[in-house]
């Protein structure tokens, strides 16, 4: 343990020795700690974790034959000429 601390106390006088290299090494490390928290948050939110939806193995994707549309008058379209789904 005191080797531990000897070691710690001689790498913060190094640091402070050398203020430019040590306001890079930390502003990298802040920008790979923030870039890592922003992937994964956006992969749990995409990936991970469940559909908030009653039952997600019923869902279906729909689009016509110019690929996916998102328009609201071809779902206004889709939900009034439905005779196959429940909602």
């Amino acid at each position: 343990m005191r080797i531990l601390l000897q070691d710690l106390r001689y790498a913060v006088r190094m640091l402070a020795k050398n203020p430019g290299f040590t306001l890079i090494a930390v502003l990298t490390l802040a920008l790979g700690i923030g870039a890592n928290t922003v992937v994964f948050s956006v992969l749990n939110a995409l990936l991970l974790r469940p559909l908030s939806v009653e039952r997600p193995n019923e869902l279906a994707f729909l689009e016509n034959q110019n690929g996916p549309s998102h328009s609201f008058p071809n779902y206004k379209d889709l939900r009034d000429r439905n005779r196959t789904f429940a909602a």
